[in-house]
């Protein structure tokens, strides 16, 4: 009798540690990883700043806006073409400076990214140097100037540029140097002479970076900062010439500051209109829902427009 009740016993209890993890172990249901199968979008009902929308829109978590912005230009390639007049020399001679290049020029802007510029000027001086013994009279003399300049916002509004530019420039001049003095001690003589009509040209290149921002309508304001250097020079008759028609003295910088005025060749595209075209660009990714349209679409991230 013992032994049955020990058997009936180890019995059930061999049924009860079967039986009880079997309860506490939960159903695996499988789960579909498939890699290929599109992204659901997901409807967000506040905007970045936390502000309720006027309706859900659907957005891609893992969309990349800005790696779907074009790189290319975005403006026609005859975009406008602009007229400037520089008077950063007349400042300068109100403030004494003896010598002044001015200058008209032109640019055709590419794209609203590259502009090749020409500029074509008059370079006059009259001065008597604190250092030498003479003075020096630069006849109103011509001079020109080729180069190119890139636009880092060429994406943006064409009204405002940050550039960088390259300049060739070439000068046909004359001089006159006159009240040339030179003492000597030994005779206790003073002699004066004078060098007149020299003549002489000039070769030298810029490197520039500028700024131009619009103050009215079509009219802007432009500035740069030039680093200047020197090629080859020859001057007069026993003489080297103390300024050169466009490229200033012996000083290695320089400065334009120019009112322009622009004319537009195209329409061309406004900002608005280019963030209409990326958000339909976005769009246009977005799967359709059941009844077959597509969710409305909100760009708050960043863009290079």
């Amino acid at each position: 009798m013992k032994r049955m009740i020990k058997a009936i016993f180890l019995t059930v209890v061999a049924v009860g540690l079967g039986i009880f993890p079997a309860m506490g172990q939960k159903k695996i249901t499988p789960v579909d990883k498939d890699p290929t199968k599109p992204r659901q979008p997901v409807l967000h009902y506040y905007d970045k700043h936390g502000e309720p929308l006027d309706e859900p829109v659907l957005f891609l978590a893992d969309l990349d806006t800005v790696a779907k912005v074009k790189s290319g230009p975005v403006y026609p390639l005859l975009q406008s073409v602009s007229i400037g007049a520089n008077f950063f020399d007349g400042i300068m001679q109100l403030a004494g400076q003896k010598h002044a290049s001015y200058d008209l020029w032109a640019s055709l802007s590419l794209h609203n990214w590259f502009e090749p510029v020409v500029e074509l000027g008059i370079g006059i001086a009259d001065n008597r140097p604190e250092e030498g013994n003479f003075r020096y009279k630069g006849k109103p003399s011509f001079y020109g100037k080729v180069g190119i300049n890139y636009n880092f916002l060429y994406k943006s509004n064409p009204d405002y540029q940050v550039y960088l530019g390259l300049r060739g420039g070439f000068s046909s001049f004359r001089y006159d140097i006159t009240d040339i003095t030179i003492n000597s001690s030994y005779w206790d003589q003073t002699n004066r002479f004078s060098l007149t009509n020299q003549k002489g040209h000039a070769l030298y290149g810029e490197v520039l970076a500028g700024i131009k921002v619009k103050i009215w309508n079509r009219l802007s304001m432009g500035w740069n900062v030039r680093f200047k250097i020197k090629g080859k020079v020859k001057g007069g008759t026993n003489s080297n010439p103390w300024f050169i028609p466009g490229y200033g003295t012996n000083s290695s910088l320089g400065a334009t500051f120019s009112l322009i005025y622009t004319l537009p060749l195209s329409k061309g595209k406004t900002i608005k209109e280019l963030k209409d075209e990326l958000k339909d660009e976005i769009k246009e990714q977005l799967p359709t829902d059941s009844i077959g349209r597509r969710g409305n679409m909100v760009v708050e991230g960043r863009s290079e427009l």
